[in-house]
């Protein structure tokens, strides 16, 4: 496999995405952002910052990301959501979110002597329509410096917006990319840390070494890999908590009353992501969400998503589509209805349709 940054596009990527995030340190009174430096040598970058998981980490994980051609071979397979042993068609876009508009009783920085973190919110949609998310969530990723900036691990908390901030994000969710950061610092600092509500024991950590047992669909599924996967090294996630007990136990957002345990894999290349996610009836042990036969949601890289320039305001983002074949996924602007209803054919239909959860 080739390195982590093969191409002098990621340097570019990485330096856009220094407004993202912050160094802190108990030694500086203020928050700046000054975490990253790119080289202007890009041979000399690639030596700087390979070993540096969280930049690979923080220049991956944002933008664009689809299952649909996943979802295309297993129609064609005969294979239908859930128990059918196929997958739900459906799209997550990260967003990042400049950290300083975490309120510090949201996230306790005093804990930490000297660290890097950035925020990024998530939307998680069916059938290429913004408007029907299905999960909305915060994240917080962070790490301890050392000297050399070679973190062998990084942590992420996952966070719920309140009700009252959630119901506005999904209002404009068809504008999500020019309003929501907007939005959320309106939001906060009307409301301060009421704004988010962190989910217990659901932390995931980010290592470069995949976990024999929990990423042992690297192997077993291993010719799903496109080739544009094959050109960079994946960096691998794994939910912390509970695994022997079956996954953390949490209240269903579509059931409420009743309790599931979820257990999350993640694999991140610089333009695919596997999804391991999945959730379990907390009494039958029954599968409630996921894939039926354990195959990871297969996501591909369908934009980036960067600053117009390094001075963040929030709101001022371009999205660059990165796979033509793909960008119809983005919503309403970026297809015609003719399309929309081709793509939807090809899969039998709308996947909000066919799953119940």
């Amino acid at each position: 496999m080739a390195p982590l940054f093969l191409f002098v596009a990621a340097a570019s990527l990485i330096n856009h995405a220094s407004g993202f995030h912050t160094h802190f340190s108990r030694k500086q009174s203020t928050r700046v952002k000054t975490f990253f430096n790119v080289m202007d040598n890009p041979k000399d970058f690639d030596v700087q910052r390979r070993d540096d998981l969280f930049s690979t980490l923080v220049s991956r994980f944002q933008g664009d990301f689809d299952n649909y051609h996943q979802v295309v071979q297993d129609r064609k397979m005969g294979l239908a959501p859930r128990q059918g042993g196929g997958h739900e068609h459906f799209h997550v876009t990260f967003i990042p979110m400049p950290i300083d508009l975490i309120p510090e009783e949201t996230f306790l920085m005093e804990k930490h002597d000297d660290i890097s973190a950035t925020a990024i919110v998530a939307s998680y949609y069916f059938d290429g329509m913004p408007d029907r998310i299905f999960r909305l969530r915060m994240y917080i990723i962070y790490c301890d410096d050392d000297e050399e900036h070679r973190q062998q691990t990084v942590q992420m908390r996952l966070y719920n917006f309140c009700p009252t901030l959630e119901k506005s994000l999904r209002q404009n969710s068809d504008n999500a990319l020019e309003n929501w950061i907007k939005i959320i610092s309106d939001h906060v600092n009307e409301n301060g840390s009421d704004s988010f509500k962190e989910l217990n024991r659901c932390d995931i950590e980010w290592t470069k070494n995949p976990d024999e047992i929990r990423h042992a669909y690297l192997n077993k599924f291993s010719s799903m890999l496109s080739n544009k996967g094959k050109e960079s090294v994946p960096i691998h996630a794994k939910m912390i908590y509970d695994h022997d007990q079956g996954g953390v136990l949490l209240e269903s957002q579509m059931m409420p009353g009743t309790f599931i345990r979820i257990q999350d894999e993640l694999s991140l290349w610089q333009d695919e992501l596997w999804i391991n996610d999945r959730g379990f009836d907390a009494n039958t042990k029954n599968i409630v969400y996921g894939n039926w036969k354990g195959v990871p949601y297969q996501m591909m890289r369908v934009a980036n998503i960067e600053p117009n320039d390094t001075n963040i305001i929030p709101g001022q983002y371009r999205r660059t589509p990165v796979a033509s074949d793909l960008s119809w996924t983005l919503g309403d602007k970026w297809r015609t209805m003719q399309e929309y209803e081709m793509k939807m054919t090809a899969i039998g239909g709308k996947t909000s349709r066919m799953n119940s959860k």
